[in-house]
């Protein structure tokens, strides 16, 4: 059996922060078991230090230590504006101590002693809320560039419609032969903008195309649905 070349997805990374190294490491060994990136961090004012410097999706930190809590986390990483989930580990079953991290800002949490599987469980909800507001985010961009589209193509087409209007009835008027092949390369530009146009009016998913030099462009022909040729 070949070895695995490459390690867990970026995106799947988790802070651990806990004043109890061996609590620390309870947890590292069941989430780095699903393939989950995992850095340690032995209290509170560790872990704010670490994530000074990294950002990290999802933050699993119990709540009692005794430099910087579970609430001090939590507030630094809303002060910092930071995207993490919070997941709090508490050992004291009280309602307002979870009420209140949950007000706080807190994703979720799970009280000790926990098994394996509730850890598994939280951490993977929390990785699918975040691709869920990610799915969210990219379904409003595509709205947007959509929306942007269809305006240009509406304005783009108005003008253009004339234009082919009027280059048609010079071609069927105009007696003198070279402003009539003018006016037929006129009227196949024309016509050529028209279907680009309409292409743009139909995008329907954001697909770029590379070209050399690093620079990227929207494909137009995948991202559209268009199939109608212009009459």
């Amino acid at each position: 059996m070949e070895a695995e070349e490459h390690g867990p997805r970026p995106e799947r990374r988790v802070l651990v922060i806990d004043d109890d190294e061996a609590d620390c490491c309870l947890v590292e060994d069941i989430l780095t078991s699903d393939g989950i990136d995992v850095e340690k961090a032995v209290g509170g004012e560790t872990g704010v230090r670490i994530l000074s410097k990294k950002f990290f999706p999802v933050i699993v930190t119990d709540l009692k230590m005794p430099d910087i809590d579970g609430l001090g986390v939590i507030d630094f990483v809303k002060k910092r504006g930071m995207e993490s989930l919070v997941i709090v580990i508490t050992g004291y079953v009280s309602i307002d101590s979870v009420i209140g991290a949950l007000r706080s800002g807190a994703y979720d949490y799970i009280i000790k002693p926990f098994s394996a599987e509730l850890l598994r469980l939280t951490v993977e909800r929390a990785f699918d809320y975040i691709e869920l507001m990610k799915n969210r985010e990219k379904a409003k961009y595509l709205d947007a560039i959509s929306l942007l589209a269809r305006t240009t193509a509406h304005e783009i087409a108005q003008p253009l419609t004339l234009v082919i209007g009027r280059t048609k009835e010079i071609c069927d008027n105009v007696k003198n032969p070279e402003v009539k092949e003018l006016a037929d390369q006129v009227l196949e530009y024309a016509r050529k903008i028209k279907d680009i146009v309409r292409k743009i009016d139909s995008i329907n998913e954001y697909v770029i195309k590379s070209y050399p030099g690093g620079h990227t462009l929207v494909d137009i022909d995948k991202a559209s649905s268009t199939s109608k040729e212009d009459p």
